[in-house]
């Protein structure tokens, strides 16, 4: 956590500590990183707009595909980033399970909801698909 603490030593309004140590006086400064990362913790949060006929398309697929699709789109807009990972923490507070998750990416891919980039030894890279940007 990312705090800023000042200290006034020897302050006329202060004392010394009950072991007879000069007594340092402590002001917490909240920074704009700790309402982030205490929103954060607060709860996760899908942000839209997602179209609802994608969310129909997945929806009608087998499996966790429309749990992955609302994931992707979640990691998209959370990282600002056009291509993203799933991670692993994300998939188990999910219940998806990494053969789900391989099944679930063809179907959507299949579906054209998504694009994925597949390298051996690497995490799928996935984007929206080419409509859904």
């Amino acid at each position: 956590m990312n705090l800023i603490i000042y200290s006034n030593k020897n302050t006329p309004d202060q004392g010394q500590d009950y072991q007879g140590h000069d007594a340092i006086k402590e002001t917490e400064v909240r920074t704009s990183l700790i309402r982030r990362s205490r929103v954060r913790r607060a709860g996760r949060f899908l942000k839209g707009p997602i179209p609802l006929r994608d969310i129909a398309v997945a929806a009608r697929l087998t499996g966790k595909a429309l749990a992955l699709f609302l994931l992707v789109h979640h990691q998209t807009d959370l990282t600002g980033k056009q291509i993203v990972t799933l991670p692993s923490k994300l998939l188990s507070d999910l219940g998806i399970s990494r053969g789900a998750k391989a099944r679930g990416l063809a179907l959507l891919e299949n579906a054209g909801l998504i694009t994925v980039t597949r390298s051996r030894g690497r995490a799928a890279r996935i984007g929206l698909g080419e409509n859904h940007v």
